[in-house]
């Protein structure tokens, strides 16, 4: 079995920055990513490397999740692609994974883009700071293809519960 959680950064300032990639979470985003820590802290769930977008907001979204995922923020490798790249740049890059559990942090519309290949859930948007945890039933993700992945679990902050 192998897991991806895919991640979408919490929420960032919309001002007082020079270019995109230095965007700073907002207080708000901070606090929501403090709800998500909460909700998932039970879950129990492990990964063994975070991969985030070089993004200031998703590098500081990935450095708040490292102790629920049991690591530290040296764990946290940064990946260019996951800025501007297309999807086939991405599932490229997933198919060269040899971890079992991983945490991709990212943006949309990528991160939607990504779900609807991977599942077969139809996804309007994927709020900040939300959490898809999905599993394939596979041995090596060069494994992976289209509609392979099961939900395990997706939240985010105004979310009612934990759907499954």
């Amino acid at each position: 079995m192998k897991y991806i959680y895919l991640i979408r950064h919490a929420k960032a300032q919309k001002e007082n920055y020079e270019q995109d990639l230095q965007r700073d979470l907002s207080s708000s985003g901070k606090d929501d990513l403090k709800t998500m820590i909460y909700r998932i802290k039970n879950l129990n769930f492990k990964a063994q490397k975070i991969f985030s977008s070089p993004a200031r907001r998703c590098i500081k979204t990935a450095q708040k999740l490292c102790k629920n995922f049991g690591l530290k923020e040296k764990d946290i490798v940064i990946e260019k692609s996951f800025y501007e790249d297309d999807l086939e740049t991405i599932l490229n890059f997933i198919k060269d994974l040899q971890q079992n559990r991983v945490v991709l942090v990212m943006h949309n519309p990528l991160l939607i883009n990504l779900c609807e290949y991977l599942t077969h859930i139809d996804l309007e948007n994927f709020p900040t700071s939300a959490i898809l945890c999905l599993q394939f039933d596979i041995n090596n993700f060069k494994e992976l293809k289209e509609h392979s992945g099961e939900v395990v679990f997706f939240d985010y902050p105004k979310s009612q519960e934990l759907t499954k």
